[in-house]
C-alpha cells in the first residue's frame, strides 16, 4: 500500500465558466486557470520578470490559443505553492496570454495549470464542491 499526502483547495468559477485557483510563485500570489486540456503549465510572459523568473526562449512555437502560433519560453519555477504545500522545480512555459485575460472576470490571469501537473499529482477536480485535490506519494522516510 502506497502512502500519499493529499492537499485540497477551493477554486473559483468565473462568469465565463473558468476554474481559477490562487497559488504562490516565488512568494508572489498568482491566479491560474485550471486547464486540463493544456499540454503544459503556462505563465504569462508579462509577469515572469515580477516573479523573478528567467526564461529560455524556445525554438518551438506553441499552438492552441486561437489560430496563430505563439513564441514561447521554457522556465523552471523553483517555488510553486498551493494551499501551503510546496512543489519544487515545477515546469512551465511562458506565453503571451492576452487572449485569455477575459476569462479572469476583470482580474489578471497569470497563467494556466496544465495536464502534466494534474497527472503527476493525481489531481481530482470536484465540480460539485469546487475543490481541487492533489495527491503526492510519500517517500519511505516521511
Amino acid at each position: 500500500m502506497e502512502l500519499v499526502k493529499t492537499t485540497s483547495l477551493k477554486f473559483e468559477v468565473t462568469e465565463t465558466g473558468h476554474q481559477i485557483i490562487q497559488a504562490k510563485i516565488n512568494g508572489y500570489t498568482v491566479r491560474l486557470i485550471l486547464d486540463t486540456a493544456a499540454g503544459a503549465s503556462v505563465l504569462d510572459r508579462t509577469c515572469i520578470k515580477m516573479l523573478g523568473i528567467q526564461e529560455e526562449v524556445s525554438e518551438e512555437n506553441a499552438a492552441g490559443l486561437g489560430t496563430a502560433e505563439h513564441e514561447m519560453g521554457l522556465i523552471n519555477v523553483l517555488k510553486f505553492e498551493l494551499a501551503g504545500q510546496l512543489y519544487e522545480s515545477t515546469q512551465f512555459v511562458s506565453l503571451n496570454l492576452d487572449p485569455v485575460q477575459a476569462a479572469g472576470g476583470g482580474d489578471t490571469i497569470h497563467g494556466l495549470l496544465g495536464s502534466p501537473f494534474f497527472r503527476k499529482y493525481q489531481a481530482i477536480l470536484d465540480f460539485g464542491t469546487n475543490t481541487l485535490t492533489i495527491s503526492e506519494p510519500l517517500s519511505d522516510c516521511e
